[in-house]
């Protein structure tokens, strides 16, 4: 076998290439060539300065693809994946981070799901143990719930990931792979299964992912299946439309058939619900038209539009 690690680096280069020398130390005891691609989203300093600590036993090949502005990991995943389509070989893709918390010694576990399943798959590190504070826990939670609740699906890993070599021709057609990796596979429908993995420790610097940022990142996992998240929202609106206007038809039926009313409390209660039934209409028209509107546009497409973002490709190691 030979597997294609990537990896999207943003001014990490020391972590990422101890990283390198692990991943070569894994796959050397694994007896399984390969190589490393580095995307290097819009660092400030440049990868060509680095040198690889110890000479590669089982990496053929370590390069650098450099973007030509920062992207986000995100999109610099989704560039990457579309270069290694188009200009690269290999049996098989590991998608992970570049600062240590995916671990390469968790590359075995994932090799070792997709040989045990009944047909290709692809193979998702699930985390387990997380080592963020409780703040950022409680506020992942949350996300879950909301995500489970506007999808109907439970997105409980990231990046770190196995997947057949094949897979790239159907991911490479995914609009929605600018935006969020894991939520584009999931919506490809393509086979997986997920394997528990702790996130391991950042070997060095700081993360440059603001609170911000994750919340983008999170809106992105969202808006990958904005058909969905708009149909369910719509029917959520529609029944509280049902809703305001069964209790319209009971102010009125209290007004006129009973001695229960207040002077004025009818035509105040009437108003407002006049005024939320009218809003959720205008939110039902406005969901259905932009619903519509996106099914008709495709956008960026990352086997037509990646190459436009690349700088160059530069090799720091090649047997």
């Amino acid at each position: 076998m030979r597997l294609v690690i990537t990896m999207p680096v943003r001014d990490d280069w020391e972590s990422a290439l101890q990283l390198c020398s692990r991943i070569d130390s894994v796959l050397h005891r694994e007896s399984i060539r390969g190589m490393i691609l580095l995307v290097d989203d819009g660092s400030a300093t440049s990868a060509a300065q680095k040198t690889i600590p110890t000479g590669p036993q089982a990496l053929d090949n370590i390069s650098v693809l450099e973007l030509r502005r920062n992207l986000g990991h995100q999109r610099a995943i989704g560039v990457a994946l579309a270069h290694l389509h188009a200009c690269h070989q290999g049996d098989a893709i590991v998608v992970m981070d570049a600062d240590g918390e995916d671990s390469p010694e968790d590359i075995p576990k994932l090799l070792k799901g997709a040989r045990e399943a009944t047909r290709a798959t692809a193979v998702f590190a699930e985390r387990g143990k997380r080592l963020e504070n409780a703040t950022f826990r409680a506020f992942y939670q949350a996300y879950r719930v909301l995500h489970h609740l506007l999808t109907g699906r439970d997105i409980r890993f990231g990046n770190f990931s196995f997947m057949p070599w094949p897979y790239l021709d159907t991911l490479v057609v995914f609009p929605e792979l600018w935006s969020h990796y894991a939520g584009t596979f999931l919506k490809s429908g393509l086979p997986l299964v997920r394997i528990p993995c702790d996130r391991g420790k950042r070997l060095a610097g700081r993360s440059q992912m603001s609170f911000v940022n994750l919340v983008m990142h999170g809106l992105s996992g969202l808006f990958v299946n904005q058909e969905v998240v708009g149909t369910r929202l719509l029917i959520m609106i529609l029944l509280a439309t049902v809703a305001i206007f069964t209790g319209l038809c009971a102010v009125v039926g209290v007004k006129l058939f009973t001695q229960l009313a207040i002077p004025g409390w009818a035509t105040s209660v009437t108003g407002l619900l006049l005024v939320l039934l009218s809003q959720a209409l205008i939110a039902a028209f406005v969901l259905v038209f932009s619903i519509t509107m996106n099914r008709t546009q495709l956008g960026y497409l990352p086997i037509r539009d990646y190459k436009y973002f690349i700088r160059c490709e530069t090799c720091l190691f090649h047997r």
